[in-house]
């Protein structure tokens, strides 16, 4: 069985992103038809040994911070809710060997500038995840803390405390 690359849409975003190339051109190099390339385009899928001529291609290129933040809202749009991907994953999606916080800020500000955060946390295993959410989910049901909150969560606190000794 063929092996297959499953990063064909990046390859070939970078492909565009990079050097222009349409459809028609990456078609020339690949040998293949147009088709060919639609379609690795939009399912994401290629056989390795057919795109290697753009992976070649690419080999030390990297996305820009704002494709990313737009490949991250595809994919939010795609799924229609908000979503966590891996530091791997967000990595791979990069064209990066690894993210530096700067790089990360830079995505997580195209994302706020589009409507959007990028929230880091870690799951059960320990693994560093993001969470894709519209900013607008973020501001909803939330309570404002204001003093008279904090005063009463401190009083609750004290006597809770205070309980604890006593008891």
């Amino acid at each position: 069985m063929p092996s297959v690359n499953i990063k064909a849409r990046q390859i070939i975003e970078k492909v565009r992103e990079e050097f222009g190339h349409t459809f028609e051109e990456m078609a020339d190099l690949c040998n293949v038809a147009p088709g060919s390339i639609q379609r690795w385009y939009s399912t994401g899928r290629a056989k390795a040994d057919k795109i290697k001529a753009l992976e070649n291609l690419i080999a030390n290129t990297r996305l820009p911070e704002h494709k990313i933040a737009e490949n991250l809202i595809e994919i939010y749009w795609h799924l229609k809710r908000p979503m966590t991907i891996t530091y791997s994953q967000l990595r791979n999606i990069s064209g990066r060997e690894k993210l530096s916080l700067s790089v990360i800020n830079r995505i997580d500000q195209e994302l706020y500038e589009r409507g959007f955060a990028l929230i880091d946390d870690m799951d059960e295993e320990g693994r560093v995840i993001y969470f894709v959410i519209r900013k607008k989910w973020l501001s909803k049901k939330m309570t404002t803390v204001d003093d008279a909150i904090l005063k009463e969560y401190y009083f609750k606190r004290v006597s809770l405390e205070l309980d604890e000794e006593e008891g």
